[in-house]
């Protein structure tokens, strides 16, 4: 069922002079219900990495706004992904987060699917002549891979990841990382009371850096650091170390929901992602893949690193949670000199939430 919601036509004016969404889209369940249905369910996001699916009937389970998604290596080693949504009464197929399965058996009535997703047996369906098994496979999504990294899209429509990633494996290959021999040594997980857009815009900036993260600015060059949002779906920024001006670190915000940080010592790269809960709460994940020549202490030191960053963001972006809403200040001002990435971010989820809400009212 679509979401119908009343856009203000002031919106999309104020953003291009750099004035914030209101803060209202930070709070409201109306806008967040547009958002599962006209960002999380029309474009390919990041759920993990072929690592966790490397033997035919390993799967894991995953939620795209409100899409069950269940992720599974088929008998052919193809993987595929399917909503977890069984074909008889609508109950999840598989609760189980990961695991092996030889089949897909919903835990409610027994309906068991292959794992290409067709329906091999339902109980008692010889007792109705009209029954098709042909017609009731789970139903299929788009899913695809850039190097070890999972992608799935659930609109039927979706164009090919390689359009949608566009020049972002050039911006990694430049720093250096092979993300074809990168290996997953782990997944921290963080639960934030704030919406998942302030993750992201709190990402897109190091504006608050030099305030907020006293030891990440004794190590990059803040006053240096450089944003790049002239391509469509994701926007891109260097920053240079302050002792060592031929390496730096990289970070990218790939729409809608994947944050990615490099770092060339050692050669690593945090893919971190959002997972909305409810327009005041976000999980959020962040996998480390490490170069092949990583040391275990260089590993230890460099997720110290980021596990203090990453708390010391939490605070912020709970903290721009209670302001946004108290309703106190309706819309924020960008510095856009330094802000332009949250600009861009802002600027796509207007795009796609307006534009379907234009199309609920003609």
């Amino acid at each position: 069922m679509a979401t119908s919601i009343e856009i203000d036509r002031t919106v999309g004016a104020g953003l291009e002079r750099g004035l914030t969404l209101p803060a209202s889209w930070y709070t409201d369940a109306a806008i967040f219900e547009a958002e599962k249905q006209r960002i999380f369910g029309k474009f390919w996001q990041y759920v993990g990495h072929s690592g966790q699916v490397p033997e035919p009937g390993d799967f894991f389970t995953v939620t795209l706004g409100d899409i069950p998604v269940i992720v599974v290596r088929n008998d052919d080693r193809r993987l595929r992904a399917f909503a977890n949504v069984c074909r008889h009464r609508g109950s999840e197929v598989v609760l189980g987060c990961s695991g092996n399965r030889k089949t897909m058996q919903c835990h409610y009535h027994g309906w068991t699917y292959n794992l290409d997703g067709t329906l091999r047996a339902a109980p008692r369906s010889g007792e109705q002549l009209s029954f098709d098994k042909s017609a009731l496979s789970l139903i299929s999504f788009s899913i695809d891979t850039w190097g070890p990294f999972i992608f799935v899209n659930p609109d039927p429509a979706a164009l090919p990841l390689a359009s949608y990633l566009g020049k972002l494996p050039s911006f990694v290959a430049r720093a250096a990382l092979d993300v074809n021999k990168v290996r997953m040594v782990r997944r921290d997980e963080y639960q934030l009371a704030s919406n998942w857009k302030i993750i992201i815009e709190n990402f897109n900036e190091c504006y608050h850096c030099p305030i907020a993260h006293p030891k990440f600015s004794s190590v990059i060059d803040t006053d240096a650091y450089s944003a790049d949002t002239t391509n469509e779906f994701f926007s891109t920024y260097n920053a240079p170390l302050i002792h060592a001006r031929d390496e730096g670190v990289g970070y990218a915000t790939l729409w809608p929901t994947a944050m990615l940080s490099l770092s060339t010592n050692p050669g690593a790269m945090q893919v971190l992602c959002v997972w909305p809960i409810d327009p005041g709460h976000t999980r959020e994940t962040v996998d480390y893949y490490f170069a092949e020549d990583a040391t275990e202490e260089h590993i230890r030191e460099y997720v110290e690193f980021s596990d203090l960053v990453q708390r010391e963001d939490i605070i912020l972006c709970e903290s721009v949670q209670r302001g946004h809403r108290s309703g106190a200040v309706e819309r924020g001002h960008l510095m856009l000199s330094r802000e332009g990435g949250i600009q861009h971010f802002q600027k796509l989820v207007h795009r796609f939430v307006a534009a379907e809400a234009e199309k609920d009212h003609h």
